[in-house]
């Protein structure tokens, strides 16, 4: 047989059009042919597939999801982004680069054409036994995952991967040349920019700086008259919470707000979570007179502070133990992390699987019930905190993270909320006295071929995160678990074995995952 004319296929797959999460409960998986790709496709056979609590979420907002792509009608999709791939079919022209038999890990969240396009989600996904994958994804969304690594840990390199974005500079920190730019200034203002970018477009609002003395601005009277985004916004001296929270909302996607201020906080500034998390926002300031000294890298913070405490509230779901876990191992990380969550069993399972890994690397792992954690922070942070991490999807647990910060603290929102809701935070604080305020959603390729770097290694293991294991018509009942919090980590799904039981595993290996049945042998030679 020809290596890339293999034998016809049967894609069995689970479809998701929309409706409930109860009906998607009592859906059925559909089958149909596998055609031939295109001249410039790969098909995938799925090995492992795991599940995201994004999974849940999209079929519970619909349409609404803000990752779906702007636009979006009815939702006709199949879910499943966090994948294992073994190379089926190659089209004529990919080649030069894929075989069959190839193994590949995915990042799912592309961008094609400066518009989202999520695998997953805009495009179909993994809840299927093959993946198509066009141009795009091929282009610049795949790295070849080794034989030497289970399906289930390849699988479990995007999530991994959208923690450690979380850590790293996940938003711009320079000033945009080319780009549109807003500068607002209280009368009190004096601060110098000795470099400004070329901005395309400049408006200003209030006193002119001297540094945009000589250059080209449209000068408004205020704020209300000022139309569009931004991608830089300046914002200078004593201006009121409701001027930064306007400014705040006139950001671009990826748009980054300076802020130079000496007077004292004007009190909590209301901001939406979403575009925190979801749009890049990025949130720089100083008191120096030269603004510059915020754009220095030691004034833009993003990992762990070393020797610290740390709070992952909401660790009790797969994604907040994926932080724990990396906290924990982190060489130079936090000194004490603090773990919440409002399930019992979830908390006894954190300390049962992590709590050899602290003390094997000196660290204190503190696990606390959601209810008791006002206390446990001030317990263990009388200062406040200097990171806090917030993996669950609650407005509240947001704002009680805010108000438990060092002055020096960094707030990192993981959560994804829909967009429109408001989050009071002093965001004076990021020139006063050097707060951070991040957001993250997805990875790139480079954060997963550094957690894969780190598992080839040795220095990091996978399993202490897998719950379970199902096949692909146990589907149902694993995102039932998911859903309903019933397991503490993931739930591996591999689609060449449709009825496998959903089944609870601890310490998941590649021997297991190998006696399972020969789902990972090659495509045949000639």
């Amino acid at each position: 047989m020809n290596r890339n004319e293999p034998a016809p296929a049967t894609n069995r797959r689970w479809p998701h059009r929309g409706g409930s999460f109860d009906a998607l409960m009592d859906a059925r998986p559909e089958e149909s042919p596998v055609s031939a790709p295109a001249d410039d496709e790969v098909i995938a056979r799925v090995e492992a597939v795991s599940i995201c609590s994004s999974d849940i979420k999209v079929v519970r907002m619909g349409a609404a999801h803000p990752l779906f792509g702007a636009g979006a009608g009815k939702v006709d999709t199949v879910l499943g982004h966090e994948v294992c791939l073994r190379v089926h079919a190659v089209g004529r022209d990919q080649r030069a680069r894929f075989r069959p038999g190839q193994r590949l890990a995915l990042q799912p969240a592309m961008v094609v054409a400066g518009r989202r396009s999520i695998i997953g989600m805009d495009q179909p996904g993994g809840f299927a036994q093959f993946l198509r994958l066009g141009p795009e994804a091929l282009a610049g969304y795949v790295l070849d995952a080794p034989e030497t690594v289970s399906a289930a840990a390849i699988a479990l390199l995007e999530p991994y991967g959208c923690v450690e974005r979380a850590w790293r500079q996940n938003v711009r920190c320079a000033l945009k040349p080319g780009g549109r730019a807003l500068v607002v200034a209280a009368p009190d203002a004096d601060f110098d920019l000795p470099q400004p970018p070329d901005w395309a477009e400049t408006v200003a609002v209030g006193p002119l700086p001297g540094f945009l003395r000589g250059r080209k601005v449209t000068h408004v009277e205020s704020l209300d008259a000022v139309s569009g985004a931004f991608d830089d916004i300046i914002a200078l001296g004593a201006l009121s919470a409701d001027d930064l929270s306007r400014a705040v909302a006139r950001l671009a996607v990826d748009g980054l707000l300076l802020q130079g201020r000496t007077a004292p906080s004007p009190g909590p500034v209301a901001l939406d979570p979403a575009r925190v998390h979801y749009d890049r926002l990025s949130f720089l300031g100083t008191r120096d007179r030269n603004l510059e000294a915020a754009l220095a890298p030691e004034a833009r913070r993003f990992d762990a502070r070393p020797g610290g405490v740390a709070l992952i509230h909401g660790a009790g779901g797969a994604m907040g133990r994926i932080h724990v876990h990396r906290l924990l191992q982190l060489p130079d990380g936090p000194t004490t992390v603090i773990a919440s969550s409002r399930k019992g069993q979830r908390l006894n399972d954190i300390a049962a699987d992590f709590g050899a890994l602290a003390a094997a690397n000196g660290r204190r792992l503190v696990v606390a019930d959601a209810g008791d954690l006002a206390a446990t922070v001030a317990r263990h942070a009388p200062g406040g905190l200097d990171d806090a991490v917030v993996v669950a999807p609650d407005l509240e647990a947001m704002r009680a993270a805010a108000s438990w910060l060092a002055p020096d603290g960094l707030l990192a929102l993981f959560a994804g909320f829909p967009y429109g809701q408001s989050l009071d935070f002093d965001l004076s604080a990021v020139a006063l006295s050097g707060c951070r305020l991040t957001g993250s959603t997805g990875c790139s390729l480079d954060d997963m071929r550094d957690v894969l770097a780190r598992v080839e290694g040795g220095s990091l293991d996978l399993s202490a995160n897998i719950a379970a294991v199902a096949g692909l018509d146990a589907l149902p009942q694993a995102l039932r678990a998911v859903a309903d919090g019933a397991v503490s980590g993931k739930i591996i799904v591999y689609p060449q074995r449709p009825g496998l039981r959903l089944s609870p595993v601890r310490g998941w290996n590649m021997t297991d995952e190998q006696g399972l049945t020969g789902w990972q042998e090659r495509e045949e030679n000639p």
